[in-house]
């Protein structure tokens, strides 16, 4: 407001009195008197007509001792922001009408704003709200002569309704020549700013956030890479034991071989520990070969309750509530489920004296949220459409704030011992995410959890595809590529013992050269798919043009996501996820080779094994390994 009094209240002369009541100098007469009378009053009623009408809250408050605070004047459009009509407000304490938390640091800065010891507070300062962005402070004097006190600040009002409203104040100490000094204050509604501005800091989080997800997802992807292909030998060699033993059990003595049996089921019972780790590893950075389906989530809840029964245990009970024509989802099953199974079992930890689980189901229409509700903030970051949404409730110890905060964040957990992997809630997050949904978390401590993820709602409804059957597959020659001789040497064990004859060959190169000289007929290629300098999908195209429809399987560690252009295969490729056990190796091969037989193909294993010459190569015998030539 600069230093013009013209927005202060009125101040009329005081009545130095003469007899007959007037006011003036010697020599005045009644019409001159009578002018200036008239100017005065065309002057207030003008100024009152600005000051009502002006665009911004005006007001004035005293800053006696007797009033201090206390209100003076207000214009109309003050009065409309905070809902108080001009009478109550009369007289009424200013600082009282600010949120309590805002009241004493906004009665120091007027306080030292009167007492000149600041001479002007900077008009970007918030008040209390300290979660807010952008409160700074400007201290900056002026010399010039007659320059009023300022006072600047955002801080919170409190309208009639309850309602708070973020408002920019900046004010003067106006010290007329006459008269008591007060404060003059112009009041900015910044509610819609301050909003912008937690939004925008609240996207910085999720920014950040995102990015150190990112990065430790490149992280997790190596790991489990690497592991995926140890874990692979470990569990593959156990199972190939484990049969021996069978096998030496029946012609000598069972309690003989007893021991064995116990070492080597201890073995694959710690790989498959290790092999649910890899799979929360691959579900959290989306490299868990996936396969949605239409599903009824009502069906599912139900199937997932029974499971939760045995593995919650009788202290934690379980409730569920649906909500009638559940729309379909599209989604893996097993990971649909896996994900109830993580939240629940979080909230059993958060339970150790027992408690109850509530699982609720229901319907959500982007375009009829209801106004007001709890959620309705997490849900306007999806986009329009129909969702269907789960919440899991339980009456657990709840978290803090802090802990909420970074409930969600792969590896962060407050548990101890076995069950501190902390990545339960992360792949929850992840799989709603891929899906184009959403999870979050309510929580507070001493009154529980709710955990609620929303899933699209499928386009149409069906019914869950069925398996496609697998008969035994007939004595075929299976050619095994990989750059890492451990996974060769284990997938030419687990193959040789269901009766295929396999080939092994260390690269591209030299799969394309057994394959060249007729030294291999291979009615089928399992290959890995990064490998150093051909990749798989790149000797496949190679292999397939020159013998069509050559089935081939794809493995690897890694997802598409982080696979470069060229290194994946294309769309309707085959490809099993390392770590893969002995059972489902050999059930994807048969699965192929019959499914090769019956598209009318029977003949082409004796095509794919001619020569250039039109010569058949030689084919090994069952059982024996064919190592390709070097050089």
């Amino acid at each position: 407001m600069g230093h013009d009094d013209s927005a202060a209240p009125v101040e009329r002369p005081t009545d130095t009195g003469g007899a007959d009541g007037t006011t003036g100098t010697r020599g005045d007469t009644d019409e001159t008197t009578g002018t200036r009378g008239d100017a005065l009053r065309a002057s207030e009623q003008r100024f009152g007509r600005e000051f009502g009408r002006a665009p911004l809250g005006l007001v004035a408050a005293s800053l006696s001792a007797g009033r201090r605070w206390a209100y003076l004047a207000v214009n109309d459009t003050y009065c409309e922001l905070t809902g108080y009509p001009r009478a109550e407000l009369d007289g009424t304490d200013l600082l009282g009408s600010f949120h309590p938390e805002d009241q004493p640091a906004l009665e120091i800065l007027i306080a030292d704003a009167r007492s000149g010891a600041t001479d002007q507070v900077g008009a970007t300062e918030q008040v209390g709200a300290t979660e807010q962005v952008g409160a700074t402070e400007q201290v900056g004097a002026t010399d010039q002569v007659g320059a009023t006190d300022q006072v600047g600040a955002d801080v919170r009002l409190v309208r009639r309704d309850g309602e708070l409203v973020w408002v920019h104040l900046t004010g003067s100490v106006i010290r007329p020549p006459a008269g008591e000094a007060y404060l003059a204050i112009f009041v900015e509604d910044i509610t819609a700013a301050e909003q912008g501005r937690a939004e925008l800091q609240r996207l910085q989080r999720e920014l950040q956030r995102s990015r150190r997800l990112a990065s430790l997802g490149q992280l997790v992807g190596g790991i489990s890479h690497d592991f995926s292909n140890t874990l692979t030998v470990i569990a593959n060699y156990a199972s190939l034991v484990r049969d021996e033993v069978t096998v030496a059990e029946t012609t000598e003595s069972a309690a003989k071989w007893r021991h064995v049996r116990l070492d080597v089921e201890q073995i694959e019972e710690a790989a498959e520990r290790s092999k649910r780790l890899i799979k929360h590893l691959l579900a959290f950075t989306r490299r868990e070969e996936a396969e949605p389906i239409l599903l009824d989530l009502g069906l599912l809840i139900s199937d997932a309750t029974g499971l939760l029964t045995e593995v919650l245990g009788e202290h934690v009970p379980v409730v569920t509530r649906q909500a009638a024509g559940l729309w379909p989802v599209q989604a893996d099953p097993g990971l649909l489920k896996q994900a109830i199974v993580n939240i629940a079992l979080n909230a059993r930890d958060a339970m150790p004296g027992g408690g109850q689980i509530t699982i609720d189901a229901t319907n959500i229409d982007m375009d009829d949220l209801p106004a007001g509700g709890q959620d309705v903030t997490d849900l306007a970051e999806l986009l329009p459409g129909r969702y269907v949404a789960f919440r899991i409730t339980d009456t657990g110890t709840g978290m803090s704030a802090a802990t909420a905060e970074r409930a969600f964040e792969p590896f962060f957990t407050t548990k101890s011992g076995d069950r501190a992997a902390g990545l339960g809630l992360p792949t929850v997050h992840r799989f709603a995410a891929q899906l184009g949904g959403k999870a979050w978390l309510r929580s507070e401590l001493g009154r529980g959890t709710t955990v609620t993820v929303v899933l699209p709602a499928a386009a149409g409804s069906g019914s869950p595809r069925a398996a496609r059957a697998v008969r035994p597959s007939e004595l075929s020659q299976v050619l095994v590529i990989d750059d890492e001789a451990a996974i060769r040497e284990v997938a030419h064990r687990v193959l040789t013992s269901a009766g295929y004859q396999v080939v092994t060959a260390a690269n591209g190169s030299e799969a394309l050269g057994l394959l060249r000289d007729g030294k291999v007929v291979a009615d089928l290629v399992l290959t890995d798919v990064v490998m150093p300098g051909m990749t798989g999908p790149a000797f496949a195209a190679q292999a397939q043009a020159m013998f069509p429809g050559l089935p081939v399987l794809f493995m690897s560690g890694y997802d598409q996501q982080e696979s470069t252009a060229g290194e994946w295969p294309g769309p309707g490729a085959q490809v099993i996820g390392k770590p893969f056990s002995r059972a489902a190796l050999l059930a994807r091969v048969t699965q192929l080779l019959t499914a090769d037989a019956g598209a009318g193909v029977g003949e082409l294993p004796k095509q794919r094994g001619r020569s250039e010459s039109g010569q058949a190569g030689p084919r090994t015998q069952p059982g024996r390994r064919v190592q390709a030539e070097r050089g």
